[in-house]
């Protein structure tokens, strides 16, 4: 199978063909990584936030990746790409009205308001994007959440459980 790889600003960076033990393990209320293997005759840079598409769904990489040199001009690849289940389990939801950035705070507010806010960390984690946006959120009594060292997943989960919602 053939997959390219881009940087984090969406420029490619490679077509690489992976081989037979490449994966995708999924979970419920899970992580989410497309494992893939392949070898590259190039040295290919790769680096935090570079992605690739698989199946629908965006995949990134976590941390910087040094290939394995077996040949002159050969290099191994063993990549581990998390979908954005994963990512959002190492953004912390900060409160930034005030220009500072504290994540021990306590809010009270709609359930759309704490979304946005958590959507708002998710994409500032990301880069500073604005492609994730707030949906339609249920709920417009006002809930009180205490976000000490919170991050955006047990956010999510907080939120659902405070207005009623499905975790």
């Amino acid at each position: 199978m053939l997959l390219t790889i881009y940087d984090k600003a969406g420029t490619k960076r490679a077509d690489v063909a992976v081989n037979d033990s490449s994966t995708q393990s999924k979970e419920v209320q899970g992580d989410n990584v497309l494992s893939l293997s392949f070898s590259y005759y190039a040295f290919l840079p790769l680096d935090v936030n570079d992605y690739t598409d698989y199946l629908g769904e965006r995949y990134w990489l976590t941390e910087r990746y040094t290939p394995k040199q077996v040949s002159d001009g050969e290099w191994e690849y063993n990549l581990k790409l998390y979908g954005i289940e994963s990512l959002i389990k190492r953004f912390l939801v900060l409160e930034t009205t005030d220009g500072d950035t504290n994540p021990l705070f306590t809010l009270t507010a709609t359930p759309r308001e704490h979304v946005a806010m958590v959507v708002k960390a998710i994409n500032n984690g990301m880069g500073h994007i604005t492609d994730w946006k707030t949906g339609t959120v249920e709920g417009t009594e006002l809930i009180t959440i205490d976000y000490e060292g919170m991050y955006c997943d047990e956010a999510l989960k907080a939120i659902a459980e405070k207005a009623g919602g499905k975790v």
